[in-house]
């Protein structure tokens, strides 16, 4: 991989700088993941494409001049630790219930030359209902963390009053948004735009949403329930 290559592939200039921070970052990925399994992507062609390019892809739309990032369900630091790279002074934050990729997150971070994001431990259900984090991030992004019932209901008590949701997923989504269609209206959101992108030979969509109104102190439910039984 070069920077050139790199540019073709996601649609983004980076500085010489960002790309030796890519080049750290996944030596330090190849060091972690033969320690404790952050991800099956072990080559180093499938490194850049399907977790750095993919993350860099969404960059892109994100038109928002954001001060606060929550990465919801981060688990290995994607797209956390790329979006971190080319938003620098940004301030990012990694939700996951799973301790110890957490940690590895930001030992990557550090030993990557990125600013180390907040490290948020748990459950969204639980955090969401917390004043401290609820309706608080400016955007919020997620890459196929959940059902798209779920991750709505998870996700969007997160974002604040004019702030942004983007999801990163792939083309089956497209029947999803018939499915249930109009359902983030009822969690406070509307649907700016739907980008169909390419990484590689892998379609991407993105869904870009925009917070309109508070949503329901009532959601999302308690643990498990937004899963168990999907909102309609």
């Amino acid at each position: 991989m070069n920077k050139e290559k790199f540019r073709q592939l996601s649609g983004v200039e980076i500085t010489d700088e960002q790309f030796v921070q890519f080049q750290k970052l996944l030596n330090s990925y190849n060091n972690w993941n033969s320690k404790i399994n952050i991800s099956a992507i072990k080559d180093e062609e499938g490194i850049w494409e399907k977790h750095f390019i993919d993350s860099v892809v969404g960059y892109k739309y994100l038109k928002n001049p954001a001060k606060n990032i929550l990465d919801m369900g981060t688990g290995g630091g994607f797209p956390l630790l790329p979006l971190s790279i080319l938003l620098p002074t940004a301030s990012f934050s990694g939700l996951d219930s799973v301790a110890k990729k957490l940690k590895v997150v930001q030992e990557m971070a550090r030993e990557s030359g990125i600013k180390i994001p907040r490290i948020l431990h748990g459950r969204a259900e639980d955090f969401a209902h917390n004043p401290k984090f609820r309706e608080k991030f400016d955007i919020v992004v997620t890459r196929a963390v959940a059902p798209w019932p779920t991750l709505l209901e998870l996700t969007l008590p997160f974002v604040k009053l004019g702030g942004e949701f983007l999801a990163y997923q792939g083309p089956a989504i497209l029947d999803d948004l018939q499915t249930y269609k109009n359902l983030e209206k009822k969690l406070g959101a509307k649907i700016i735009k739907v980008h169909q992108d390419q990484v590689g030979k892998n379609s991407r969509v993105f869904v870009q949403m925009k917070k309109v109104q508070k949503t329901s102190k009532k959601f999302p439910r308690a643990v498990g329930i937004p899963k168990k039984d999907p909102l309609k």
